[in-house]
């Protein structure tokens, strides 16, 4: 299942880890987005995500900090439990003002 995780891009980051399967360094973009919503009493709730990317990617992301991202994940449920991982190969939106926040539509 694909979804995308909507907040606001603070940080775009570059840094080195180590891929323990290669025993080398790898070059990667952490991304800080910070996510806010409202609970059922109305009142605002944040958390916080870092999420990586390669390091070929922050060309794409540095211009859009401070600005509103929805980023594409694929969501897996296996037997050992649920992972979230980015998915390079769809397209993420950007928006001006926080889409979850806006007042609810009228009918």
């Amino acid at each position: 299942m694909h979804v995308y995780l909507i907040g606001l891009l603070e940080e775009v980051r570059p840094v080195k880890r180590k891929n323990k399967k290669l025993e080398e360094m790898v070059e990667l973009i952490d991304i800080t987005i910070t996510f806010s919503s409202k609970d059922n009493e109305g009142y605002l709730v944040k958390s916080t995500e870092t999420l990586s990317y390669p390091f070929e990617m922050k060309p794409k992301f540095d211009p859009l900090k401070g600005k509103f991202i929805a980023v594409p994940h694929v969501f897996i449920t296996t037997s050992n439990g649920n992972y979230l991982f980015p998915d390079e190969k769809m397209q993420f939106f950007t928006f001006d003002k926080d889409p979850l926040l806006q007042p609810p539509v009228s009918k």
